[in-house]
């Protein structure tokens, strides 16, 4: 059953949030890609702490520890997979950009409180990647009867060779952050992908929109996060060449 008329008016209250707050920032010429800022470049970063900086203060004033909101955004995380699991992908793509400003939220409140720490940000890496690998279980749970399951397979597999090519630099020394779809990217591709697609679904009432314009963006994350662990694997080894 689609709902156009809703379709119509969420579709339309996000074209207003977009020209009002993304378009000034496009127009600032700062957003392009670059190795050290992926995709989203320098703007968009800097656009999104600043909005979410009122909430980081909220969270502190009420008393809330950072600890605690990496506890909620785990569970986001598992709640988005279970949404795509059961083809929910409008709900999958609200929970995981959701999950993404957790994400933020919890190392801009443990730097502005000063607490810092090694423990912290082991912790965060430790649930950033359960939190992941439960989002690409439920894509592959979504997609297991095609062949878009492989795309799945090899999003994920690229999403995690990302982090690992950073961990295993770091351990050898080498700092390297770097890369064109980091951690954001991933979960803004996939995320604005369910949300369009199911929006498109419901406009045209066309079931196959929303698995159509969801595929394309896995693609482009199965695709990209591979080129981006490679990017790092090579930056790395040239450093240490170097040595």
């Amino acid at each position: 059953m689609c709902h156009p008329w809703l379709a119509a008016g969420v579709a339309g209250f996000l074209g207003v949030v977009i020209t009002r707050e993304i378009v000034p920032v496009l127009r600032r010429g700062d957003v392009a890609a670059s190795p050290d800022q992926g995709l989203l470049g320098a703007g968009l970063r800097a656009w999104f702490r600043e909005r979410i900086d009122p909430l980081v203060d909220a969270l502190l004033a009420a008393g809330i520890r950072a600890d605690w909101v990496t506890a909620v955004q785990l569970a986001i995380s598992v709640l988005c997979g279970a949404a795509y699991a059961y083809g929910w992908l409008f709900t999958g793509g609200w929970l995981l950009l959701t999950g993404g400003t957790f994400d933020v939220l919890d190392g801009s409140m443990a730097r502005k409180r000063g607490a810092a720490s090694a423990r912290g940000a082991f912790v965060d890496s430790v649930v950033d990647r359960y939190g992941e690998c439960a989002v690409f279980l439920g894509l592959a749970a979504y997609f297991r009867d095609g062949w878009t399951l492989w795309a799945v397979l090899a999003a994920a597999f690229g999403a995690f060779m990302v982090s690992y090519t950073r961990a295993r630099g770091e351990g050898l020394g080498v700092a390297c952050a770097i890369g064109l779809l980091q951690r954001p990217e991933r979960y803004v591709i996939i995320g604005i992908g369910s949300l369009i697609g199911s929006l498109a679904a419901h406009l045209t009432c066309a079931p196959a929109a929303a698995y159509g314009v969801l595929v394309v963006g896995i693609l482009a994350v199965a695709v990209l996060a591979n080129v981006t662990a490679l990017q790092r694997a090579a930056a790395i080894v040239r450093h240490l060449a170097l040595a």
